[in-house]
């Protein structure tokens, strides 16, 4: 039964849905954030290392902002200050949406309160080490067990490569492929550590466990040599394995049976890929370990296509960003607009294709400023990346009265077209007079006719939190 005054956080939605922290009358506050090191992680883009905090007041709960840069919003309504929490009140930050209801947890499954570590020197000691390219010169069974175990890692790697095909962010699919490691390998708990930029550490990016009860119980010394040596690392069960029967210290310790692969991209070691099974459980194989091991090739390959097409993505961006604004006359006049049509996809909750076309229509629509649209549309039809865009850019001018070029009107203008009209007005209004006041331009922008008056007030609310200013 639940304790009197015990309630929980509970996360809706994105790659840590499901887990729930207990929050119970006289505890203590705890911080939600992108950091491993917040009392409640959550990997969201717009998430702030430590962005919120939740915390007690006479056997009540509140909630304040951390002065993030994107805002906490409960229920919809953006915080301006501490704000009293209520069972079935939705907290959200960025797209990731946590309710807080009463009852406690199952388990706390956050990622840095799970997660315990333990510095083992004999069980190092008793673990097999193998450069990453020796993998294939391992022994096969001379039973019927490969072509059993070949069809399960067949089975596995195509279900990886299938994940990691998918669009969608590289956290979501990274949690995807632990939790299909976990089921077919199977495994007690699968990781994926990696460098925090900004401490240096090793943490924990990723954490899938088979059950909501099980804290994983991490081998410090086998995660340093695997990620500081480029070593593959595999640890047998001392119970199971009849090297070890003469080390009764081992069976006294219950040790687990471990895997650790590095997880490489473009070459270098970026951080590793750690599964482990219980006490109680049969020692890893082997043909597991080679597993783990193509796994994380084909996550440090995504990775490095991702990070590629990122590349690729900023190059275009650049590129049309100083072309648009060579054609604009007007000097950051294309900046203005795709900054705010940045800001305003975000507050609007676009996906990041969408993100993407909104902020290049801002700077296309620039160059149309001063020359033939419909020519530059054509011009530009046969360069993918950017034709959606060219299409939606032609639109900037367009009011939702009809009193645009085109004469489209009402539904006939999305909201990604209404949010580029707005941003295209914000962006020459504010180029024309740059000493102007924001509330003044704003003002200026409500006064015009057939402006779409939700999408102004969004660009207000991203001049107040700053995001119309943030490049």
């Amino acid at each position: 039964m639940d304790q009197p005054g015990t309630c929980k956080i509970r996360i809706l939605n994105g790659p840590y849905r499901g887990r729930e922290k207990t929050v119970s009358a006289g505890g203590r506050a705890f911080t939600i954030g992108r950091d491993a090191e917040a009392s409640i992680q959550i990997l969201d883009r717009a998430a702030s290392r430590f962005h919120c905090e939740i915390f007690p007041v006479g056997g009540m709960w509140f909630v304040r902002d951390l002065e993030s840069k994107n805002g906490t919003h409960v229920n919809d309504d953006r915080l301006t200050d501490e704000e009293l929490l209520r069972p079935g009140d939705v907290i959200r930050i960025g797209k990731t949406e946590l309710v807080f209801e009463a009852g406690a947890a199952v388990s706390d499954e956050d990622s840095s309160a799970r997660v315990s570590y333990q510095d083992d020197p004999e069980l190092l000691s008793h673990t097999l080490e193998f450069r990453v390219d020796e993998l294939s010169d391992l022994s096969e069974p001379t039973d019927a067990a490969p072509v059993r175990d070949g069809n399960k890692g067949l089975r596995i790697l195509y279900q990886v490569a299938r994940i990691l095909s998918d669009p969608g962010a590289d956290s979501e699919r990274e949690a995807r492929v632990m939790e299909v490691l976990i089921g077919a390998l199977p495994a007690e708990c699968a990781l994926v550590f990696r460098r925090d930029a900004a401490t240096g550490k090793l943490v924990p990016s990723t954490v899938r466990t088979s059950g909501p009860h099980i804290q994983p119980v991490i081998s410090r010394s086998i995660v340093k040599k695997t990620f500081t040596e480029n070593k593959a690392l595999h640890s047998a069960d001392a119970r199971e394995d009849s090297r070890f029967d003469r080390h009764a210290s081992i069976h006294a310790k219950d040790i687990r049976s471990v895997l650790c692969v590095p997880l490489p991209v473009s070459g270098t070691t970026r951080g590793v890929l750690y599964l482990s099974r219980g006490p109680g459980q049969a020692a890893f194989e082997p043909l597991d370990l080679e597993l783990a091991s193509a796994c994380a090739l084909q996550i440090g390959l995504a990775q490095q296509a991702g990070e590629e097409r990122r590349r690729q993505r900023d190059l275009l961006d650049r590129t049309v960003a100083l072309l648009a604004g060579a054609a604009a006359g007007l000097p950051g006049l294309a900046d203005r607009a795709a900054t705010a049509c940045d800001a305003l996809a975000a507050a609007m909750g676009l996906d990041e294709a969408g993100r993407l076309r909104l902020r290049r229509a801002g700077w296309l629509q620039a160059a149309y400023r001063g020359g033939d649209a419909a020519a530059m549309t054509i011009a530009l039809e046969g360069v993918e990346p950017l034709a959606d865009a060219a299409a939606l850019a032609q639109q900037a001018r367009e009011r939702i009265d009809g009193s645009g070029p085109l004469g489209l009107a009402g539904e006939d203008l999305d909201t990604e077209a209404r949010a580029l009209a707005v941003a295209a007005a914000w962006a020459e209004a504010a180029s024309a007079d740059p000493g102007a006041e924001a509330e003044v331009v704003l003002a200026r922008l409500r006064s015009q006719p057939g402006l779409d008056p939700n999408a102004i007030l969004l660009l207000q609310g991203c001049h107040l939190d700053g995001s119309l200013y943030h490049d």
